[in-house]
């Protein structure tokens, strides 16, 4: 069990700001993958099957609103998340990942990611897989479910101490980007309003 605090958006229209950001790492930040979410209709629970591993989170206390800059409102959300295997070789396991489990969403990312750091005193960049103590998780994905397009950008703040984010590094990353508080949720809220709104009037998302 780990504790992380998180911010997310979801929006239609491909961002090249944040996508150029990524081009300019110098290491590769790109993974593809599938991952299976069950939809619970709920907005503090998540459910999810990926790469063998089942984990779950639950949102704790207040969604708290905030920005990261002037022209990026959303929601800091604080998560308790659980992860333990799964035995793939079990009918359940099979039968999700092949479709068969109505309830279970497949999402297919991808994803270009990368992690922060404290180093000699400055923040470091280091690749999505590198074994950090703390830090804070940077996320941009493409991401395909329903036969429809989605884009996702959030922010994961993990470890038992805390990382101050300079604001020249998220104008860096954000450039000219507007990102508007009813964009801003996490994936159940976000799944579950898909699931529930076929209007997607709530979401407003563009």
């Amino acid at each position: 069990m780990y504790k992380t605090k998180e911010i997310r958006w979801f929006f239609k229209k491909q961002n090249r700001s944040i996508e150029t950001w990524f081009e300019t790492l110098g290491f590769d930040s790109f993974e593809k993958r599938e991952d299976f979410y069950l939809c619970l209709g709920k907005d503090d629970v998540g459910v999810k099957l990926r790469d063998g591993n089942i984990e779950i989170k639950h949102l704790i206390g207040t969604r708290a609103r905030g920005c990261l800059e002037a022209k990026a409102w959303g929601y800091f959300e604080d998560w308790i998340k659980w992860s333990f295997v799964a035995e793939l070789g079990h009918e359940i396991v099979s039968n999700i990942t092949n479709g068969k489990c109505k309830r279970w969403l497949s999402v297919i990312k991808e994803r270009q990611s990368a992690q922060l750091t404290m180093e000699n005193g400055a923040i470091s960049i280091k690749p999505y897989h590198a074994n950090l103590r703390f830090g804070c998780q940077i996320e941009y994905s493409n991401i395909h479910l329903k036969g429809e397009n989605w884009y996702t950008f959030g922010l994961e703040w993990f470890g038992n101490r805390g990382l101050d984010l300079d604001a020249s590094l998220i104008h860096a990353i954000l450039g000219p980007t507007k990102l508007k508080i009813n964009q801003s949720m996490g994936y159940p809220a976000f799944l579950s309003q898909l699931k529930n709104d076929k209007e997607r009037t709530p979401l407003e998302l563009h």
